[in-house]
């Protein structure tokens, strides 16, 4: 056990003690078990008042977002089912909503497990306030949800991260084709393209309006770089020394967040070459300077990438891919979830696991493949831009987030027909001043803004 003390006192007269407690037990003995024990204890305590009114400060679009749509209260008569992120903005945006009219004793927040830093703290938080708290792999929390939510007389509405909700809506449907509880859902606001690849060839069985932030211009031309900026930043700094100048780097995926990803390890002078299924993405790499193929697997062999970047959404390596490197290589994912890389076909053809390459990086995987190359998967396969820390800072969140406000108010309000239609959600979103409000903060002075 081991605790440190750090006094600090600032210009303004205020004074701060910072505490830092390291405790340690072995992972057989009773000690390892009370250490869970009491780590719960002490990192589920509620946000303080002065903590929720700086992560407020934080995210000003979505305060402002929550003020100009708050008088009628919108969501007043909709039981809010959110998937998020444990991070403090995920403690604003259920405000948000409470404050757009949302019962909190009927909302439910579907966990996605990573290891961020306050994510004990928020769940203490949450509960505190009274919302439920489920597993976001749990189908059975979606139908509980639904459940609860008819029997006092509200309509659930989805705000999702990654396509957890509407497929199994979607399959509940197919299960029962008279509709049963499905059709009272109002809609799903989706903000990621890998829930928006899960709807692909299915669009027509949709029985509900999905609003798309996830392709919208608000996210594609903004989010995208402050993305790929936390997603090169930490897979480096994951990586044992080594100097990336003039190492050959691979990108699959050229959307718009693999697009940054590349001019970001291009900006470090790594040599990237960029692999997509869209032609026209591959045409763009490369008149952009890649190296580029039409064959993934012709292009880890030939270009021997000492790091992957995986942006694709979707699986973009399995066994094939695995055989064709010819070198150590890293694999980063930067796709919710572990979907990037198939790691059971990793796991089946490992012949064993490099010791000291595990020792020295516990939050990655590594081993060895017939040939005897080895490959370290970063982050044990989850989003490196989410690993240990936030994904991207709250100033950062803030416009996505507010722009997901705006799309529930829409569903509970402006009613779409079923279906994903991503101009109805883009045209909702440029009519709502979010982006008029984000120019007068972080755009020109208002001096020069028509000179």
């Amino acid at each position: 056990m081991f605790l440190s003390t750090e006094m600090r006192s600032s210009s303004s007269g205020a004074t701060t003690l910072g505490l830092n407690l390291r405790l340690s037990g072995q992972s057989e003995c009773r000690s390892s078990r009370l250490l869970e024990h009491w780590s719960e204890i002490w990192h589920r305590q509620p946000l303080s008042a002065i903590e929720t009114a700086r992560i407020a400060n934080e995210l000003p679009l979505m305060g402002a977002t929550t003020e100009r749509l708050r008088g009628d209260r919108p969501l007043a008569g909709h039981a809010l089912l959110v998937t998020g992120h444990f991070l403090t903005d995920l403690v604003h945006l259920v405000d948000c909503l409470a404050r757009l009219g949302a019962p909190l004793e009927a909302m439910t927040v579907l966990r996605k497990d990573y290891a961020y830093q306050w994510r004990h703290r928020v769940h203490g938080h949450l509960a505190g306030r009274g919302v439920r708290i489920a597993d976001s792999t749990d189908p059975e929390a979606i139908h509980r949800h639904g459940r609860r939510a008819q029997r006092a007389g509200l309509r659930p509405l989805a705000l999702d991260d990654g396509g957890y909700v509407a497929p199994v809506l979607m399959d509940d449907a197919a299960a029962d084709p008279d509709g049963g509880g499905v059709s009272q859902w109002a809609g799903v606001v989706e903000q990621t393209m890998s829930g928006v690849y899960k709807l692909r060839g299915r669009e027509s069985e949709l029985s509900f309006p999905v609003f798309s932030v996830a392709q919208s211009r608000l996210k594609g031309r903004i989010e995208s770089y402050w993305i790929a900026e936390k997603a090169v930043t930490t897979a480096l700094s994951l990586l044992p020394a080594t100097k990336i100048e003039g190492q050959p780097a691979l990108v699959v995926g050229y959307g718009s967040v693999g697009a940054q990803i590349a001019t970001l390890l291009d900006q470090r002078r790594m040599r990237v070459a960029v692999h997509d299924t869209d032609v026209l993405h591959l045409i763009d790499a490369h008149e952009s300077g890649y190296t580029t193929a039409r064959s993934l697997t012709d292009l880890l062999a030939g270009h021997r990438p000492l790091l992957v970047f995986g942006a694709t959404g979707r699986t973009c390596m399995s066994t094939p891919e695995f055989l064709a490197l010819r070198r150590p290589v890293y694999l980063a994912s930067v796709s919710s979830r572990d979907v990037e890389f198939d790691l059971p076909a990793l796991e089946a053809l490992a012949v064993d696991q490099p010791a000291s390459r595990v020792a020295a990086r516990p939050s990655s995987r590594a081993q060895r493949i017939p040939g005897g190359t080895e490959v370290t998967v970063l982050a044990e396969g989850r989003p490196v831009n989410f690993h240990e820390t936030d994904s991207i800072s709250n100033l950062h969140s803030d416009l996505v987030y507010a722009g997901m406000l705006v799309g529930a108010c829409a569903i509970a309000t402006r009613p779409a027909p079923p279906g994903l239609d991503p101009a109805w959600a883009d045209d909702v979103l440029q009519s709502s001043g979010l982006l008029d409000d984000y120019y007068e903060r972080y755009g020109p002075p208002s001096s020069s803004r028509h000179a």
